[in-house]
C-alpha cells in the first residue's frame, strides 16, 4: 500500500498477503464488475474499497509478487 506523502498513517492497519479474490459489482467497469484482491490487515480481510471506505481514499493498493 502507498499513501501521498505526508498523510497520515497512525493507528491505520499495514497491509499483507493476498487471501482470495472477489467479484466487485461494478457500472461503470466492462461488463458491469471487476475482480479485487482480498487481502488480511489487522487481523481480518479486506477489499481495497473496504480499506479505503476505513481509512481513507488516500490508499493505494498494488498487488506484488512476495
Amino acid at each position: 500500500m502507498s499513501v501521498p506523502y505526508g498523510t497520515d498513517t497512525a493507528g491505520t492497519p499495514p497491509g499483507g498477503a493476498v487471501a482470495g479474490w472477489v467479484l466487485v459489482a461494478d457500472e461503470t467497469a466492462p461488463g458491469g464488475a471487476r475482480v479485487e484482491p482480498v487481502f488480511l490487515a489487522g487481523g481480518r480481510a479486506w477489499t481495497p474499497d473496504q480499506y479505503r471506505g476505513a481509512y481513507g481514499q488516500g490508499f493505494t493498493m498494488a498487488v506484488v509478487r512476495g
